[in-house]
């Protein structure tokens, strides 16, 4: 499955297996609550299992302002 990382940071990568969204991104080492992920651009909770035909984009979540 390919994966897109867009935030302050843009990353791509590809990952062999399927695995749930929690565990993703555990293996990138990303904070769970710092992110959404969209599966073939619908927002998926972090039990859903991402499969190697899915098109995932982890966006990042963070604010700005003065």
């Amino acid at each position: 499955m390919a994966v897109r990382i867009v935030g302050r940071k843009k990353y791509e990568t590809v990952l062999e297996e399927s695995c749930t969204v929690e565990e993703l991104l555990r293996r990138l080492n990303l904070r769970e609550e710092g992110y959404i992920c969209l599966r073939n651009g619908v927002p998926v909770t972090r039990l859903d299992i991402l499969d190697q035909a899915d098109d995932v984009t982890l966006m990042e979540i963070f604010s700005g302002g003065r």
